[in-house]
């Protein structure tokens, strides 16, 4: 991740074309890229933004150092932060391929901020070469409803799914041959691959570099070995992958979960469920959930052994 510290701006760049972000009239906020040290300050904004409608905030400060550190995040040319003396009021990043982390929360709302910073970061993607920008936000939402009101295509739903407490997805035995465990260091390219190659059967899916991933996954101080669990199959070679990671809130989460196409209809990815959640328990994780959406056709396999579903999200792309 590249980023500087920028001057407090009105009418200076933040967008590397050199187009000025332009407040709302009448609204008196300071305006500047983000810098690190704004972290938390968006993980507050984001988990109240979300308490008006998910039964429970999602974001920790993980998860944005997680996407922070990735090289393509570049703060000082694909972020705007606007301030209220000190404090963050509202927040755009623009992430690769134009997608969006953006919060207007309901107190600054009504004003003209959330269209002011909608078009600055399709500015930021036009000048990055992106032909959209697009945002995943919780169905119900002020989020939703602003996206909609602004035209933009809904493509695909997502959801967040929980197994019940009390509950575990049952062993599912591997073929003659396969073997599962954590993945060794010496095997991440490959690692990479796998999800890459599972998850760019889905329509309109941007890869995502390994150095955006080995950053999101392999770096940091929640990064650790048994967090990449792998199946071989009898020649040694990684078909299958389950990408792991603890959560603040006690949650053994699953972010990725990919298998081989030549090796699919064998109970992998199931085998990869079950001994991913089993980790988390063996760990003192209580809860287990898990992302899908409706691209990857997954959501039966995970209400059938047992998931539920906790949360409903809408992914809506906005032509620049």
């Amino acid at each position: 991740m590249t980023s500087r510290s920028a001057d407090p701006l009105r009418g200076h760049s933040v967008a590397p074309q050199d187009t000025p972000f332009v407040l709302p009239p009448g609204v008196d906020l300071t305006a500047r890229p983000l810098e690190p040290a704004d972290a938390p300050a968006v993980v507050a904004l984001a988990r109240a933004d979300e308490a008006e409608t998910l039964p429970e905030p999602l974001t920790e400060l993980v998860d944005v150092e997680r996407t922070w550190r990735q090289p393509s995040t570049d703060l000082a040319t694909r972020s705007v932060a606007l301030l209220d003396g000190a404090d963050l009021v509202a927040y755009v990043l623009v992430g690769q391929h134009g997608r969006l982390d953006a919060v207007v929360p309901q107190a600054w709302r009504g004003r003209g901020i959330g269209r002011a910073l909608l078009d600055h970061a399709m500015s930021i993607a036009r000048a990055h070469g992106d032909d959209e920008v697009s945002q995943t936000v919780p169905v119900g939402s002020a989020a939703q409803r602003f996206l909609e009101a602004a035209s933009a295509r809904p493509t695909y739903d997502a959801w967040i799914l929980e197994l019940p407490h009390g509950r575990a997805v049952a062993h599912q035995s591997l073929p003659d041959g396969f073997v599962l465990g954590e993945g060794r260091p010496d095997e991440m390219a490959t690692v990479h691959r796998v999800i890459e190659d599972a998850f760019n059967e889905w329509p309109e899916r941007r890869p995502t570099s390994y150095a955006d991933w080995s950053a999101d996954f392999l770096e940091g101080d929640e990064a650790a070995p048994w967090r990449c669990r792998v199946v071989r199959d009898r020649a040694g070679d990684v078909v299958g992958v389950a990408m792991v990671i603890a959560s603040e809130d006690g949650m053994l989460w699953v972010d990725e979960l990919a298998v081989d196409a030549r090796h699919r209809g064998l109970g992998l990815a199931r085998a990869l469920l079950a001994d991913s959640f089993a980790e988390g328990r063996r760990r003192g994780l209580q809860r287990a959930g898990l992302s899908t959406d409706s691209r990857t056709g997954a959501l039966g396999l995970y209400e059938h052994v047992g998931m539920e579903v906790t949360a409903t999200f809408r992914h809506y792309v906005l032509a620049v």
